[in-house]
């Protein structure tokens, strides 16, 4: 008897709120944003490592992604691959877990680096199988139906991270260094786990249409023509490049608060905290958006919250006006991202979206390298000189995003 996808869909929307949900909620437990540069700071890093981190989280993410394209636009089932590769980051998460809790005090210059290696190895994983997870979401989620699956997410997250905030708000104040860190990284990985539980549940009920494998050559050619006759895409990829370089401050938002403000550890959590309310915020407004406007309307609106942000860390005269800065963050964090995957593969074939998604990501790889230069200005000029430079990029992005990107479901 053949399946009917049909009875699935409520069963896989539901399942994908819970494990989007559960998959987020442990990651602001560590989050890149606020966390991660805390933990480095006590581990004696200084704005050069931070803007290693900057560069960690995005290029290891992204560079492998066209090669992993490749093959995930060849094989019919994606969910083993999505689910495997799943268990694999929760692994290096877990072994982050050990080597904080047992190796910081004794060798913190060591762990600081095994901490960024382990982080970099997890990003590599994570970008390996986007292609193949992002295939699959788009796949088992009707086009009318994708914005509202991105906010019901992202929203259930930002309620659930809410109690996870004050958890971790709890976990800094109570315990000392470094079990408190630890302790965080070891619920994200708890957290992930149930995640990947929900996840394995998900049927996927009709193999996904498919392109026969190519030669890397014939590939290769194939992505140029894409570059090179795709228009729009093109000037959706020249805009996102530049709004891509506006996020160079994003990394040491908390490290000056932590340093201008002479701000405790615990004020890490309410940062968290903050940054949860705005994903909440960004998931629903943008989500609204982009099912009743088009994903270029919510790309305008994520993109304007960080400029936002960028700016109010300029001017902010005290931390409780600095903490604002991580609401502006969290409405762009929270929705940025999926918008701008949802938006690149609209400009193709379904039978592409994961090439799509690989191109994109993998084109745009090199300009997160330019975090290792966000903490050499900082360094030698200020953070309030990092800033200024993003807030640059962001007013040119947004722009260029406005006058020359074509909203797709439009062309």
């Amino acid at each position: 008897m053949t399946p009917n996808p049909e009875q699935h869909d409520k069963r896989n929307f539901f399942y994908n709120i819970i494990e989007g949900a559960l998959w987020v909620t442990g990651a602001l437990l560590i989050s890149p944003q606020t966390v991660m540069p805390a933990l480095i700071t006590r581990l004696g890093g200084g704005n050069l490592e931070v803007g290693v981190l900057g560069a960690v989280l995005f290029l290891p993410l992204f560079l492998p992604q066209i090669f992993s394209a490749r093959y995930a636009q060849t094989v019919e089932w994606k969910k083993p691959v999505v689910v495997g590769f799943g268990i694999a980051q929760r692994g290096a998460v877990f072994i982050t877990t050990l080597v904080v809790v047992f190796l910081s005090v004794s060798h913190p210059t060591l762990v600081l680096w095994l901490f960024l290696s382990l982080f970099a190895i997890n990003q590599l994983i994570l970008g390996i199988v986007t292609p193949w997870w992002f295939d699959f979401y788009t796949k088992l989620t009707p086009l009318q139906r994708r914005g509202r699956l991105t906010g019901f997410r992202n929203a259930l997250a930002g309620g659930l991270s809410i109690v996870g905030g004050m958890y971790l708000t709890w976990l800094l104040t109570k315990f000392d260094f470094p079990l408190n860190y630890s302790l965080a990284f070891a619920t994200t990985f708890i957290l992930q786990m149930v995640a990947i539980a929900f996840q394995s549940q998900i049927v996927e009920a009709y193999p996904s249409t498919v392109l026969p494998r190519t030669s890397v050559l014939e590939y290769f050619s194939q992505l140029k023509s894409i570059l090179k006759e795709n228009k729009p895409f093109q000037q959706f990829l020249w805009t996102s490049a530049f709004l891509i370089l506006a996020t160079i401050p994003m990394s040491f938002f908390t490290v000056y608060a932590l340093k201008h403000f002479q701000a405790s550890d615990s004020m890490v959590g309410t940062f968290t905290m903050i940054t949860v309310g705005g994903q909440i915020i960004g998931a629903l407004v943008n989500g609204y958006l982009a099912d009743h406007f088009g994903n270029k309307a919510a790309l305008i609106s994520a993109s304007l919250s960080f400029l936002s942000a960028t700016l109010l860390a300029l001017f902010a005269p005290s931390i409780e006006w600095f903490s604002v800065v991580f609401l502006f963050l969290g409405v762009f964090i929270g929705s940025e991202v999926m918008i701008r995957y949802n938006l690149a593969i609209e400009y193709g074939p379904v039978e592409q979206r994961a090439t799509y998604i690989g191109l994109m990501n993998t084109i745009l790889a090199p300009l997160y390298l330019t975090g290792l230069l966000g903490g050499v200005f900082s360094d030698l000029f200020g953070y309030k000189t990092v800033f200024a430079i993003g807030l640059t990029f962001s007013l040119v992005g947004i722009t260029m995003l406005i006058v020359k990107v074509k909203e797709p479901r439009k062309v």
